[in-house]
């Protein structure tokens, strides 16, 4: 692919003003700079998703718009009102946005922009699928996350929320204790601006994307796994 600035200045820019002037009158009165920035985001995911789809072509399927969060912030039960979120957010999973699945997150704020990857903070049910599959298979989910290539990127740790004690009908000294007391399942790779800014970052995004693809792969096996047994 032809390197290719996709995500400008200008959107960044948007971004940290927004942060600034987190009201509907500042949003009404940009709101021509954020049609564009979003526009530029879903290219952007666009191109993510292509380059995901030589892993797993079920990924080609996804309209890029659908897999974006909306930017308007759900404030019912909020202590925080502002209205806005001051970022762009994507998920791209083999069955779209809206399903507990494992998958791809890309994330563009200023100074905060990111890929993850993994399956963030799971209902129960599918906690304790994953926890099946490690009982049976935590050597194979250990490969993945210790390869030379994967600990480059993303740490020798998964670092999600765990358990302070081993999980119900596990015993305290099992070899695997680590992994079983993990109640979320992601890990990240974070950008500079300049980076977020640069001809590159797309093809970037592709590379951590498609390390992070035997992760994802392996905890939506343990998910379709629970699915078949119909619990």
């Amino acid at each position: 692919m032809r390197p290719k600035q996709l995500i400008t200045p200008a959107t960044l820019a948007f971004l940290a003003g927004l942060k600034r002037n987190n009201n509907r009158a500042w949003f009404s009165a940009h709101r021509a700079d954020y049609e564009r920035s979003r526009a530029e985001f879903i290219v952007l995911v666009d191109a993510v998703l292509a380059g995901l789809a030589h892993r797993d072509p079920r990924l080609l399927e996804l309209d890029p718009a659908a897999c974006v969060f909306r930017i308007y912030r759900d404030t019912r039960f909020a202590r925080d009102r502002t209205p806005y979120k001051t970022h762009f957010g994507a998920f791209l999973s083999d069955r779209g946005r809206n399903i507990a699945r494992a998958g791809y997150y890309v994330h563009v704020e200023p100074g905060e922009s990111l890929i993850a990857g993994g399956l963030y903070m799971p209902p129960a049910a599918e906690v304790r699928a994953v926890r099946a599959a490690l009982l049976d298979d935590a050597a194979g989910l250990r490969r993945i996350i210790g390869r030379r290539t994967f600990v480059a990127a993303f740490g020798r740790t998964l670092p999600g929320a765990r358990l302070k004690t081993a999980p119900r009908d596990v015993p305290r000294d099992h070899p695997d204790l680590d992994l079983l007391q993990l109640k979320s399942y992601e890990v990240w790779r974070e950008f500079p601006d300049r980076v977020v800014q640069g001809p590159h970052f797309a093809e970037q995004l592709m590379e951590y994307g498609l390390l992070l693809h035997p992760y994802v792969a392996w905890l939506n096996r343990a998910l379709d796994r629970r699915t078949a047994a119909g619990s």
